[in-house]
């Protein structure tokens, strides 16, 4: 197997989920509105848009939702090495994979200054970058990876896309590309299969034995 572009999520793919859900419970108390626990913060924080979770979890904080989004950004953008870490294997696995001549992009929810940040402090080299505010619709839907392809101009049937939500798997099976699941993050075998994974690893180490 060699792909002309590998894709990658970020949160719980390329680094630990700490980031986001300690940010948000950071963000939730500098505005003295409720702080929910982070069990309740992975069921619906990761995979979706900021508006969404506000939504979903803290309506009260819906009328000052722009201020609330930046400050989130912001804190995370600041204190993401504080809060998390870059997970095992991935700039090994980054430095292989470009060592083969394979694109490299990252597909993410997370808006694009926030993915770029995080990116450059762990001095992580990719091609391109599509985040939630390239496209109208985040994943599942399989835009952000149609993007993604078009920037690089391969087709997604050339491509792989790697991630720990079952999102992650179902973009990846509507845009054509192949799916794999990485068990580092929020999806276990069992959802990620369910989703579409075309194959599951333990960690990113597993992603090179695959493309041998």
């Amino acid at each position: 197997m060699k792909p002309k572009a590998i894709f990658f999520d970020v949160d719980g793919t390329i680094i630990s989920l700490d980031v986001a859900i300690k940010s948000f419970q950071e963000t939730c108390k500098h505005f003295k509105i409720r702080v929910p626990i982070s069990k309740e913060l992975l069921e619906v924080t990761i995979g979706y848009r900021l508006t969404g979770i506000l939504h979903k979890l803290i309506p009260e904080a819906l009328p000052f939702t722009g201020k609330f989004t930046k400050y989130f950004e912001d804190h995370q953008i600041k204190n993401f090495k504080k809060y998390g870490k870059i997970l095992p294997y991935v700039k090994s696995t980054f430095k292989k994979i470009k060592k083969r001549k394979i694109k490299i992009g990252i597909v993410t929810t997370k808006k694009r200054r926030e993915a770029k940040a995080i990116l450059k402090g762990y001095k992580l080299s990719y091609d391109i970058l599509v985040g939630n505010d390239d496209v109208k619709n985040i994943k599942p839907d399989p835009e952000p990876v149609f993007k993604a392809c078009k920037k690089l101009k391969v087709k997604p049937k050339d491509c792989v896309f790697v991630g720990d939500h079952p999102f992650d798997m179902q973009a990846a099976k509507f845009a054509g590309c192949l799916a794999i699941g990485v068990l580092t993050g929020w999806g276990n075998r069992k959802n990620l299969k369910k989703a579409g994974a075309d194959y599951i690893i333990k960690d990113l180490r597993n992603l090179i034995k695959l493309l041998k």
